[in-house]
Formats: C-alpha cells, structure tokens, sequence
C-alpha cells in the first residue's frame, strides 16, 4: 500500500511542481508544493493504514471508518489552510487550486483502495 501511494505521489509531485513554476510569473503561491504533497501523503498513508487494520479487525465497520476519516480529512484540510485564508489582499485562489486538485486524487486513491479492502473482507 505505501508503495502504490509512492509511486503515485512521485510524478504527480514533479508535475505540480513544473506546473507552479510556470504559473509563478504570474501567480504568487503561498504553500510549497512539496508542503502540499507532505500533507496529502501523510494523511492518506495514515488514513488507509488505519483502514487496513480495521479490515483484518473488525471488517464490517471499514465504511464507517472511511466515513470518519474523510471527515477528519476535511478539518485537516482547513485547518493546514487556516494560514492562507487568514491573509488579506492577496488572491488565494491559485493556492486553493494547487491544494484541492491533489486533495481529490487523493481521495479518490483512498476511494479505490477502500473499496478493494471491502471487496477483500466481504470475499
């Protein structure tokens, strides 16, 4: 599972990367993309690792636990942005972009990979 979040995180980080430093002529970012990734990665490896456990636990409660956790996915979202959002006079849209874009592949990697640990537990 780490491995499969690696090789993922890996190109789609050099690829932001590019991307934000071609916009930053015109854009000013706020968080480094590497701050970002940091983020995403960390709360995805501990969101599926605590979903695994539960799996081989108590497997019948993983869709409840997903639920949970994309909620608290959700206030560690807002509260990493706290920063950004309290800044005044300065566009924040290009920061919210560069965060939430990888915010959904992300959660639709926790997506697939929920769904494949439901479909081992329910075999």
């Amino acid at each position: 599972m780490p491995a499969r979040l690696i090789l993922i995180t890996l190109p789609l980080f050099f690829v932001h990367k590019l991307a934000v430093e071609s916009l930053s002529e015109n854009f000013v970012f706020y968080y480094a993309v590497w701050k970002i990734y940091l983020f995403h990665f960390i709360v995805a490896l501990s969101i599926l690792s605590v979903l695994f456990l539960i799996s081989k636990k108590a497997p019948n409660y993983v869709g409840y636990a997903f639920l949970g956790f994309v909620l608290l996915k959700m206030v560690a979202a807002v509260v990493f942005l706290i920063p950004l959002i309290k800044m005044e006079n300065v566009s924040k849209i290009p920061d919210f972009i560069s965060f939430f874009i990888p915010y959904f592949i992300y959660l639709f990697l926790e997506i697939v990979l929920t769904l494949r640990l439901l479909k081992q537990s329910a075999a």
